[in-house]
């Protein structure tokens, strides 16, 4: 297989663009095919032997080797452009982490408008200026110029700040360029039973829910439904997954990104039950009483198939 079928295929098979550009040993930043909603959420990387496209919105990775058509000299060309790519990585990583680290410097503690407006009006949280934000990380980091304040969120891997997310008034999310988030996640609080959430509003309606019928877990911040997945390997004692009710899609056999990666740990999970929804929308729309009851519905049954077993 050629390295443009190659690309084609594993595009078509996540639902992304093929990059407008060729370069090797790098991910490549492309839209996937939802449109403007889609707009730079699709990766692509082409290696020596293969090429690998990722599709940010649905978490799927898809990678597809390349034929032996490639000339030798070629392979080795792209073989050098490959190493000089990995030690660029490996220097953005880090300078990533080094920002990362200055914008929990400069945040300070306190409410913001997108906790008011997932109903946490009283929530604190650490927010940095967007004067900050500019200094330190860059204009990139800035969705639009009446953006005044950032909540941050820190990316740990084993304790140590690799990346953050920063949430707008808007709730528009930016990660850091080059900063390392698969593995990494953020911990709401610590408890017995750990609870798995992408996002930084469902993990607060799950504390919520679960400190209010008594119960103190740890809840995670994952980012994503597939570093869900990532993450849950590395985890023993109970685990359970507040999962999000995504639009079911084929690449994922009819169900949604969410689901699909939940179902691949066998962990217990739960979703609210409108698509297009998770649990902070339970929350705003049902109530706190919806959250919990679907929660400890989740719970009681995990503990009667462990009895049955």
């Amino acid at each position: 297989m050629s390295i443009d079928d190659a690309i084609d295929k594993a595009c078509s098979s996540v639902g992304i663009n093929p990059p407008k550009r060729r370069e090797y040993g790098k991910w490549l930043q492309t839209d996937t095919l939802s449109g403007k909603n889609g707009k730079g959420d699709g990766r692509l990387i082409i290696n020596e032997t293969h090429v690998t496209a990722h599709n940010w919105q649905t978490g799927e990775n898809v990678t597809v080797g390349i034929g032996g058509d490639v000339e030798k000299r070629d392979r080795q060309k792209i073989a050098k452009q490959i190493e000089f790519s990995k030690r660029k990585q490996e220097a953005d990583a880090r300078r990533a982490a080094q920002i990362a680290d200055a914008l929990v410097g400069a945040a300070r503690v306190g409410c913001h408008p997108y906790l008011a407006a997932k109903g946490f009006r009283d929530e604190k949280a650490m927010v940095v200026s967007v004067a900050d934000v500019r200094r330190i990380g860059g204009d990139y980091l800035v969705p639009e110029p009446g953006c005044v304040s950032a909540i941050v969120i820190p990316a740990r891997i084993g304790g140590k700040v690799t990346s953050s997310q920063l949430i707008w008034e808007n709730g528009v999310k930016k990660f850091l360029f080059g900063g390392t988030t698969a593995g990494a996640s953020h911990r709401l609080c610590a408890g017995v039973d750990t609870w798995l959430c992408e996002g930084f509003a469902t993990a607060l309606t799950v504390r919520t829910a679960l400190h209010g019928i008594k119960i103190k877990p740890t809840v995670l911040v994952c980012f994503s439904a597939s570093n869900i997945a990532a993450i849950a390997d590395r985890l023993e004692n109970r685990v359970f997954i507040a999962a999000e009710n995504d639009k079911p899609l084929p690449q994922f056999n009819g169900l949604g990104a969410s689901e699909f990666y939940a179902r691949k740990t066998s962990l217990p999970y739960a979703m609210p039950p409108e698509v297009g929804t998770d649990f902070n929308d339970l929350h705003q729309q049902k109530s706190i009483f919806a959250v919990q009851r679907a929660l400890t519905a989740l719970m009681a049954n995990a503990t009667r198939q462990k009895g049955a077993s």
